[in-house]
């Protein structure tokens, strides 16, 4: 597919993103010899608003959440959120090869950057402006020019 590079790009760019809004997803968990190492102290990261990544986000939770892509998840987060080096060890923990764990993350970027664009139409679609109401309709003059109100 041509736009494999657009949406590897999109993932990486939506996990500095949520680094930066830690309370969107929590870090991956570290083994023993990464606790044992002196946290990172220094600026936090401060990633580009991009303003539709908002969306990409909610496809990524709302994929998550079903439970069709909860295998392409798992895979796709140990990729983008843990250790993209430790691809063995993550295929074998899911109880996959490391082709297929690589064809997880690829299909569920796919999927996320996809939905991301059908919830950016339908966001854009319920906040469009309503019509207008129409005017109230002009007083009725009454034969003898007394005011009626209208029904």
């Amino acid at each position: 597919m041509k736009n494999r590079d657009v949406v590897a790009e999109y993932c990486d760019e939506w996990v500095r993103w949520c680094q930066t809004r830690s309370f969107y997803m929590r870090p991956a968990s570290s083994g023993t010899l990464g606790r044992l190492q002196p946290s990172k102290v220094g600026r936090e990261p401060n990633a580009r608003n991009h303003p539709d990544m908002q969306y990409f986000n909610m496809a990524v939770h709302t994929l998550a959440d079903m439970k069709k892509w909860k295998g392409k998840f798992l895979a796709f987060k140990a990729y983008y959120v843990g250790d993209a080096a430790l691809a063995k060890q993550a295929a074998a923990a899911l109880g996959i090869s490391e082709r297929t764990y690589y064809y997880h993350v690829k299909s569920f970027g796919q999927a996320a950057y996809s939905m991301s664009h059908s919830i950016k139409k339908a966001h854009e679609a319920m906040a469009a402006p309503a019509l207008p109401p129409e005017p109230p309709p002009a007083p009725v003059l009454h034969q003898l020019g007394s005011f009626i109100p209208p029904a």
